[in-house]
This record gives structure tokens, C-alpha cells and sequence, in this order.
């Protein structure tokens, strides 16, 4: 049976990172937008796959899309049902979709919360229309997890590379305000990407890197930052 981590930590997890549903500022709702664009008004429907309180739903339905939201979480559920009333409960390794059905589907910082993530992609990849498109947006798998110790960073100029960099067993379940309380999974960067290669219906449109404020990384950042935080993804279902 697949475990809903965020079942007794719904609460807690919307009050901390109700920030993330800015669709104006840094938030990654606002830059989730960006990377859709605008609704076909003919064929708005956008699946939500992970969309836990539904943070995400706001910023992308003034994008004109209909939103629907699913998550394996009751307890998430229950904050996203304030937000928008198209969510169910569902396993994303498992849609209760048709083939083929769904126009747009995106995900967010889902990759750490599932023990398939490929699994998870192929279901999306099943449910796309040809044509369609997936959107990930997520923490970066190379730089951002037990792989890395950056506490660090910016006051000191220091990444530490933790050892055993590279073995996914590796965990830290203990570490941080997410992973004491549900846990991580630690993919490498390879893995992550070959979730979105293996899959023969889609095409891989772009991979891009971004900061903590959700703005394109280069080099030579002004926040201190060493890495970039965050990497989005897009493809398209083959036509």
C-alpha cells in the first residue's frame, strides 16, 4: 500500500509554505504560470498531479486554465478543497484517467514524495493527449538534499558533498522541517531525467535552472548562492 506522508502534517505544511502560491513575487506558483502560458480557451483543462493543499491552483487558473487537483493526501485534500473543489484522491502512479485524456498535467516538488518517480511520469505520459503538455517544476536533484550539506552557503562560501554523493539508499529523514516529519527520496540528477526519457511518447522540450527565488540561475548570483535551488522540466506528448 502507498503511504500518504502528508496525512497529520496538512496544516503545518500550508502555513509554511503558503508563500509558494505567490503568482506575483518568487513564489513557484508564479513562475508554474510562466512556464505554462496562457489556456487554450477551447481545451483549458489542466491535471494537477501531487497538488497537495493546492497552492498552485490560484496562480495557474488566472492563467485561464480549469484546474483539477489530485493527491494521495485526505488531509491535503481537505485545505485544497478550499481552494478550488475539482481535486480527488488518487494515487499518482495509479490516475484514474482514460488514456489520453488530459490536455496539460504539472507537477511540483513531487519527486522527493514518491518511491517511483518514474512510475508517476509514465502515468502522465499515459494520460496526456497527443500534443500535450507536462510541466515539473521541483528541487534541483543534483544539488538540494542529502546529497549536499549547503547550511553553509552563503555565510561562509561552503557546499560540503556528503558521503556516498550518488547512492539513492542514502537518507536524512532527520534533517530539515520536511524530511523529520515525512521523509525524502533522493534521486540523482540521471534518474530524475531518464524518468522523463524512458518515456517513448514524450519529447523533451527544455530543462532549466532557477534560484531560490524562483528567477533563472547564472554564475554569478547576488544572493550567495553557490548552486541553483530549483530545476523545472517541460516536454510534450508526441502529436
Amino acid at each position: 500500500m502507498v503511504n500518504a506522508r502528508y496525512d497529520g502534517h496538512a496544516d503545518w505544511y500550508d502555513s509554511t509554505f503558503r508563500s509558494y502560491g505567490d503568482g506575483d513575487g518568487g513564489g513557484s506558483a508564479g513562475l508554474l504560470a510562466r512556464l505554462l502560458g496562457p489556456a487554450d480557451p477551447g481545451d483549458p483543462l489542466c491535471l494537477d498531479v501531487g497538488c497537495g493543499t493546492g497552492l498552485h491552483f490560484g496562480a495557474v487558473a488566472a492563467e485561464g486554465y480549469t484546474v483539477v487537483g489530485v493527491d494521495l493526501s485526505a488531509d491535503q485534500l481537505r485545505i485544497a478543497r478550499s481552494r478550488n473543489p475539482r481535486v480527488a484522491r488518487a494515487d499518482a502512479g495509479r490516475l484514474p484517467l482514460r488514456d489520453r485524456s488530459v490536455p496539460v498535467v504539472v507537477m511540483t516538488f513531487t519527486h522527493t514524495d514518491v518511491d517511483d518517480f518514474g512510475a508517476v511520469i509514465a502515468e502522465a505520459a499515459r494520460v496526456l493527449r497527443p500534443g500535450g503538455r507536462l510541466v515539473y517544476l521541483g528541487l534541483h536533484p543534483a544539488f538540494v538534499g542529502a546529497f549536499l550539506d549547503r547550511t553553509g552557503e552563503v555565510a561562509s562560501g561552503e557546499v560540503r558533498v556528503a558521503s556516498g554523493y550518488g547512492d539513492e539508499r542514502l537518507r536524512r529523514d532527520e534533517a530539515g522541517p520536511v524530511r523529520s516529519r515525512v521523509g525524502s527520496r533522493n534521486l540523482t540528477l540521471s534518474t530524475f531525467l531518464a524518468a522523463f526519457l524512458s518515456q517513448p511518447s514524450l519529447r523533451l522540450v527544455s530543462v532549466d535552472e532557477f534560484d531560490t527565488r524562483m528567477a533563472p540561475w547564472h554564475p554569478a548570483p547576488t544572493d550567495g548562492r553557490l548552486l541553483p535551488w530549483n530545476l523545472a522540466v517541460t516536454a510534450h506528448a508526441a502529436a
